[in-house]
């Protein structure tokens, strides 16, 4: 059943809002004034439109307060009911103001739901219809445990179309970004082969395997970030506060300054007196940078560029190629074949000559010769990965085969994380202390020279 959003006013002209289950809204509208609430704002879950209007509002609301009032005399009685309804018309004017400019803000910030609110969704599904509860009530028995008002929302409207006769794949691909191509196509496969709860469970533990990997990640990369952007602030500083202070004293020396020096004086005048344009220049370099990468020959020039640079590439490519072989051997154990699984797999590639390489060897595929052939070509993908490819066409069992290759190659992602963060942490010290050794030594060379010349 639907669930409606309402914001209105009581017979106390107290303001009042909360969440109602009804068929729809003239149902919804009808419930609250039976319950002694006039609604202002009345939206299915989070939508925007007001539906119920200010003249019903005004209307049943001046009815309310005559039938409540107590009898007055004929000179007083207009009016305190011409004040009341007055002071509740500029109420719900406000309210509806006020409200409506929420919900635009709230629209604006609220974000999809994250991963781990989709891990929990699939994971108890699971529970729910491998204990035999329909799919429909299991849908909706979770509705209401969930916290993030637009996955709420998703979820009441997929029950109610999942009620009306609409498959659960089919509702899932309506909302494409929250529900990938992926997910939808292994539920899919899950109702053809009537095994929906299998499935289900395999989305859950990839889903989770995948956030875990994303998470281990960004966490290897926090303390290295923090150390840069603590450096620069402090180089921002000492350029833009320090050196000038410095520079006033060698400017009236009236002597000619070393070349570091000078070096240093010179970019110190240029963050000092043209920030905002240096600004500016990193934001066209930036916006330059995206419109390049949206080009399809911009785009494979920068993935080839990154699978070259040293530990950093190897690892691109195996955090990549363990994905795909996650989300294949997921798909294969769904029923789908092996054509189509790659086509659907391929989606989680971000870097287009890995993703390119799969497609090719896919199409080899369709022709009637082997995957491993075209992908032992490209000289991208891990050796493991190959062999296990191998191994699998020789054995018709590619799908356990793909499982292996991705728990070796999650040990090896594990490896270059820590190879990554120790080479990152000494590498940062480095360069800072070289930047800060230099800007020293060129404040330092002037007062040397000088003291050289009086000792003379």
């Amino acid at each position: 059943m639907p669930i409606f959003s309402y914001t209105g006013l009581n017979t106390k002209g107290s303001k009042v809002k909360g969440l109602l289950e009804s068929n729809n809204k003239q149902e919804a509208l009808f419930a609250l004034k039976e319950k002694g609430v006039y609604a202002t704002d009345i939206v299915l879950s989070d939508g925007l439109s007001i539906s119920s209007s200010l003249s019903h509002l005004s209307k049943s609301h001046y009815s309310s307060l005559s039938a409540s009032a107590p009898e007055a005399s004929p000179s007083t009685s207009p009016v305190k009911t011409n004040s009341a309804f007055k002071i509740s018309i500029k109420e719900s004017f406000k309210l509806t103001f006020k409200d409506t400019l929420i919900k635009l803000l709230n629209t604006k910030i609220e974000k999809k739901p994250s991963q781990t609110d989709i891990i929990m969704f699939f994971k108890e599904l699971y529970s729910l219809i491998n204990s035999g509860i329909p799919l429909y009530d299991a849908i909706y028995e979770q509705k209401s445990d969930v916290k993030n008002h637009y996955f709420k929302k998703i979820l009441s409207e997929i029950s109610l179309s999942i009620k009306e006769g609409k498959s659960f794949s089919d509702c899932l691909s309506s909302y494409p970004s929250v529900f990938p191509s992926l997910i939808v196509s292994s539920v899919k496969a899950g109702e053809e082969s009537g095994s929906l709860a299998p499935v289900l469970n395999k989305i859950a533990a990839y889903s989770e395997e995948k956030y875990n990997t994303v998470k281990k990640i960004k966490a290897s990369l926090i303390y290295p970030l923090i150390m840069t952007v603590v450096g620069f602030l402090i180089l921002f500083y000492i350029v833009v506060y320090v050196v000038p202070i410095i520079s006033k004293i060698f400017k009236s020396m009236h002597h000619v300054l070393p070349l570091p020096t000078r070096i240093v004086l010179f970019g110190s005048f240029l963050f000092s007196h043209y920030l905002i344009l240096f600004l500016l220049l990193i934001l066209a370099v930036y916006i330059f940078f995206k419109k390049y990468m949206n080009t399809s020959k911009g785009r494979r020039n920068i993935d080839g560029m990154l699978l070259k640079i040293p530990v950093v590439g190897k690892f691109i490519i195996l955090n990549e190629v363990n994905l795909f072989s996650q989300s294949l051997s997921m798909l294969l154990t769904s029923g789908i074949n092996l054509n189509r699984a790659i086509i659907i797999a391929s989606s989680n590639f971000r870097n287009t000559l890995l993703k390119e390489a799969i497609l090719d060897a896919n199409k080899s595929l369709e022709e009637g010769n082997g995957l491993s052939g075209p992908l032992y070509k490209s000289n991208l993908y891990p050796p493991i990965f190959l062999k296990m490819v191998k191994a699998g066409e020789k054995s018709s069992n590619i799908e356990e085969m793909l499982l292996t290759a991705s728990n070796i190659m999650k040990s090896e992602i594990d490896f270059y994380i820590i190879s990554l963060t120790s080479a990152l942490e000494p590498a940062m010290v480095i360069f800072m202390g070289l930047m800060v050794g230099f800007i020293v030594i060129s404040i330092m060379l002037p007062i040397f020279e000088m003291s050289s010349l009086i000792n003379k």
